[in-house]
Order: C-alpha cells, then sequence, then structure tokens
C-alpha cells in the first residue's frame, strides 16, 4: 500500500510521479471513444488504425504503472 502523508497524498517522490501519469492516461482514455467515433465517421482508417494501436500500448501502459504503484518498493 502506498504511503500518504495526512492529506492522503503520496509522500514517495518517484511513485508521485507514476500516480500522475496514472491519472493522466486514465483521463486520455476516456476520450478514445468519441474520438474513434470520429475516426470512422470520416472514413479515415489508417488514422484509425493507427490510433486503435496508440491506444493498446496506451492501457499497457496504464497496467504497468498500476502494478508498480500496487506493488511500491
Amino acid at each position: 500500500m502506498s504511503k500518504k502523508n495526512n492529506n492522503g497524498e503520496i509522500e514517495d517522490p518517484e511513485l508521485k510521479k507514476e500516480y500522475e501519469a496514472y491519472k493522466t492516461l486514465q483521463d486520455w482514455v476516456k476520450t478514445v471513444p468519441k474520438i474513434m467515433k470520429e475516426l470512422e465517421k470520416n472514413g479515415d482508417k489508417d488514422k484509425l488504425i493507427k490510433y486503435k494501436k496508440q491506444v493498446k500500448l496506451v492501457l499497457q501502459k496504464l497496467e504497468d504503472i498500476k502494478y508498480a504503484l500496487e506493488n511500491e518498493k
């Protein structure tokens, strides 16, 4: 479990960066359905394929960061 101060913030600077990266990626993932619909609507299959690959990479990174946060030093 992560060490948090009295304000509920993570104390370890490295874990804090990982948590912030995790939250940023989570926010980005929330935009995925809308963007995919726009790409499908516009019929740009190459951009859609590239975007889907990017989404897979981001999801993998989220899993990596989540694992690091859960299994902190």
